[in-house]
């Protein structure tokens, strides 16, 4: 029963230390923007001020991310994004 107990244990704290996977967006422009993100038929849209980022965005994929002037399709879960000189890339 005890060693039951500590295997129990032991998979609940390995599942609950397994991260989740999600886009980053990294601004490394001195100027804030209006960032939407599609992820599949929701639409949502952050402010990412200058120098910020934000973390764990399109959480299934594939996604389009837009700012005033750029635009960038097909992103994944586990793509990291970075915004300079106007432009969102893929890092």
């Amino acid at each position: 029963m005890k060693t039951l107990m500590l295997l129990t244990a032991f998979f609940a704290s390995a599942a609950a230390s397994t991260p989740a996977f999600a886009t980053d967006v990294i601004n490394q422009d001195s100027k804030a923007y209006k960032l939407t993100i599609l992820d599949g038929s929701y639409t949502s849209s952050k402010t990412i001020g200058p120098r910020g980022s934000h973390y764990g965005l399109c959480g299934s994929g594939p996604c389009t991310f837009s700012i005033k002037g750029s635009k960038i399709s097909g992103i994944g879960k586990n793509d990291r994004l970075i915004i300079n000189g106007g432009v969102i890339k893929r890092q």
